[in-house]
């Protein structure tokens, strides 16, 4: 009963209203997020959107919840929901709080040692630019610089990390800055379209060629010459990506001169185990 509960307590709320929901919703959901992780997790799962239902003053007693979350060892499957939920959250709050708390939890997350909360992390990016460009924060230029160091991190996964984001703001939906991204995201993808890891080559090829569709980018002349680079990369997966045939053989691999997916594999499996590449 406690776990079916926990999982729908924000539609409760949004029957209930704010007042109704404070007096008699939030003593249970205290009560949940101190129980067994299945009954947590329902908790966990939409508490941006029971928020939501509260009046400032009532939200503003969960920032700390919030932040222990981000500091959550044993179950990893909290830190993804909570990354999952930063977009609305940053919605939710104000500057100060957005800056003090919700900007840090954001970047932490964002290089979490689990992939699937780094992920869920950057999938938040769009809204979570639209909001600092609601607020209109002083502070944009820190948090772009940050976010930007991801790309040259010696670790593979956090410049990974860097161009999935660019991903992620090219097929969202709804209207792309194309001046902002060519700002603050296009030099940064540019040079990892030489990155040493095929990978991150690859999925740089997949943003590059989403720009060259673009009226506005198709004849950027960092675009041109990346993507033509690229076509000759030594990797089959770059080289499909970017529209090449390619035999999959081993013989014709030799002979073609690119990469073989065990080679691909073994690069990937060294980039893990030296964490510098």
């Amino acid at each position: 009963v406690r776990r079916t509960l926990s999982y729908s307590m924000h539609e409760i709320a949004l029957v209930l209203g704010p007042d109704l929901t404070k007096e008699a919703l939030l003593p249970a959901l205290d009560m949940f997020l101190k129980d067994l992780d299945e009954v947590k997790v329902g908790a966990l799962q939409n508490l941006s959107k029971l928020l939501g239902v509260l009046d400032p003053a009532a939200r503003s007693n969960y920032v700390s919840l919030i932040c222990s979350l981000e500091m959550e060892s044993d179950n990893w499957r909290f830190r993804q929901l909570l990354a999952q939920q930063l977009g609305e959250l940053f919605l939710l709050f104000d500057e100060s709080v957005v800056q003090a708390e919700l900007y840090p939890i954001f970047m932490k997350l964002s290089r979490d040692p689990v992939a699937e909360v780094r992920n869920a992390a950057g999938m938040q990016l769009q809204p979570i630019l639209a909001r600092l460009d609601e607020l209109k924060v002083t502070w944009r230029d820190e948090f772009m610089e940050e976010l930007q160091d991801l790309a040259t991190d010696r670790v593979y996964q956090h410049r990974l990390m860097f161009v999935q984001m660019c991903e992620n703001l090219l097929v969202a939906d709804g209207d792309l800055d194309l001046d902002m991204f060519k700002r603050d995201f296009l030099p940064q993808l540019l040079v990892l379209g030489e990155d040493k890891v095929a990978n991150i080559r690859q999925k740089t090829a997949v943003c590059l060629l989403n720009l060259k569709g673009r009226p506005a980018t198709a004849e950027h002349d960092g675009v041109k010459t990346a993507l033509s680079a690229l076509g000759s990369d030594k990797d089959v997966e770059v080289l499909r990506t970017m529209g090449k045939q390619i035999d999959m053989g081993y013989t014709s691999c030799k002979l073609q001169g690119v990469v073989s997916g065990a080679a691909r594999d073994a690069e990937l499996r060294a980039a893990v185990l030296s964490g510098s590449t």
